[in-house]
C-alpha cells in the first residue's frame, strides 16, 4: 500500500506492536519521514525507559529519532492545571472516558497533539498544498480485534472527519499477516528486549493480570483515582433516586461493571481497588488509608496552598509513599 513518494508518519505507541511495526519497515526499506509518540502522561515506567532504548536503535538503522508530543490544554475549569491523562481525570473528578463506555481519550491525548505537530511541518504544508494525503500508518496487529478495531477507526479513530483531505490510514500489521507474536520475533531479531504492552496503567482495557505486575506506587494511584471518583458516582446515583445500596449506575470504577466469568468472560469486581484488595496487591490497611485521605470535592487553588503543593505530582508523591506513620496524619485536602 505505501507509495515511496507519498510522505510517511508513523504513530509510535512504544508498545510491542507499534515497535514490532517499525521494524518490519525497517526489513522492507520503507523509512519513514516521521515517527511521532502520543504521550498521555501517564505510561508504565518500563515504557518510558524503552524510549530512549529504541531511539538508539533508531538511529543506528539511519531511521528519524522519535519526537514526543503531549496535548496542552489552555482553559480549566477547575484547579490545579493538568499536564496528563492522570491530572485530567484528578482535577476534574472523573475516570477515563472508556470506563463510561466512550472512547474520547484517543481523540485528545493523541490525535490532537499528534495532527497539531503534523500541521506545523514544512513539508506536510507542500504535501497538502499539492492536493495530496500523508499516510499515517498505526501499529494495530492482525488479530479479529485489532482487524475491528481498524475499520472503526478508518471511520472515528486516529483520523478526525475534518481531516480526511489529509490524511490516510494505513494498517501495516494487518497488510502484512502480524500478529503480536510476530512483533515481539521482530524485535527480538532488531536485538532489543521485549517492552511492555503500552497503555496507561489505569487504563479501563487492562485485564486482571496485568494490574497484578504493577509497581506499589501505581496500584496506590489507582485507589486514589477510584477514590475520588466514587462520592461522585454515588452522589449522581442519589440525585437520580436509585436506591442506595444496588449499586452505582453510572460506573463503579475503573473496570465500569463487574464481571462474573459465566460466558468465557475472566471473573472481575468493578472497579480494579477492590481487585487490589481481594488479591493482596497492597495491605487493607494502606488501601483504607488512601482512601480516607482522599478528597472527592473539586478543589481551589487555595486548599493545595493551604497544604504546601502546587500541583497534583507533589500531593501523590506525598500521598503514596511507602509509609505514613500516626505523627503525620492523614493528608486532608478538606474544604
Amino acid at each position: 500500500m505505501h507509495n515511496h513518494n507519498q510522505p510517511l508518519v508513523v504513530c509510535w505507541g512504544m508498545g510491542q506492536d507499534s515497535t514490532g511495526m517499525i521494524i518490519g519497515l525497517k526489513e522492507r526499506n520503507i523509512t519513514p519521514d516521521l515517527i511521532i509518540v502520543a504521550d498521555v502522561g501517564s505510561e508504565r515506567p518500563e515504557t518510558y525507559q524503552f524510549r530512549p532504548i529504541f531511539d538508539d536503535w533508531l538511529e543506528s538503522v539511519g531511521f528519524p529519532k522519535s519526537v514526543s508530543v503531549r496535548y496542552q490544554p489552555k482553559n480549566y475549569k477547575h484547579w490545579p492545571p493538568y499536564y496528563s491523562l492522570l491530572e485530567n481525570c484528578l482535577t476534574n473528578v472523573t475516570l477515563p472516558s472508556l470506563a463510561y463506555g466512550y472512547h474520547t481519550c484517543s481523540a485528545k491525548w493523541k490525535i490532537t497533539p499528534i495532527n497539531k505537530y503534523v500541521y506545523g511541518l514544512r513539508w506536510a504544508q507542500e504535501c497538502w498544498a499539492r492536493g495530496e494525503k500523508i499516510l499515517k500508518a498505526i501499529g494495530f496487529d492482525d488479530s479479529p480485534h485489532e482487524k475491528r478495531r481498524a475499520e472503526r477507526g478508518r471511520q472515528t479513530f486516529a483520523i478526525q472527519n475534518d481531516e480526511r483531505d489529509k490524511y490516510e490510514l494505513w494498517f501495516p500489521l494487518q497488510d502484512w499477516g502480524w500478529t503480536r507474536e510476530h512483533c515481539v520475533e521482530a524485535i527480538k531479531r532488531a536485538g532489543l528486549l521485549v517492552p511492555p504492552k503500552s497503555s496507561c496503567y489505569f487504563c479501563p482495557a487492562m485485564k486482571p493480570f496485568e494490574v497484578d505486575t504493577l509497581g506499589e506506587k501505581e496500584l496506590k494511584t489507582i485507589v486514589v483515582i477510584e477514590a475520588r471518583t466514587r462520592q461522585r458516582h454515588l452522589s449522581h446515583a442519589a440525585a437520580k433516586g436509585w436506591p442506595k445500596g444496588e449499586g452505582v449506575p453510572l460506573c463503579d470504577g475503573l473496570w465500569r461493571q463487574a464481571v462474573k466469568g459465566t460466558r468465557g468472560g475472566t471473573p472481575k469486581p468493578g472497579n480494579m481497588t477492590q481487585y487490589i484488595r481481594d488479591n493482596e496487591l497492597l495491605p487493607a490497611g494502606e488501601i483504607d488509608r488512601i482512601i480516607a485521605a482522599t478528597p472527592h470535592e473539586l478543589l481551589t487553588q487555595s486548599d493545595f496552598n493551604r497544604l504546601g503543593f502546587s500541583n497534583w505530582q507533589d500531593w501523590l508523591d506525598h500521598l503514596c509513599e511507602p509509609a505514613l506513620d500516626e505523627s503525620q496524619g492523614q493528608l486532608q485536602l478538606a474544604i
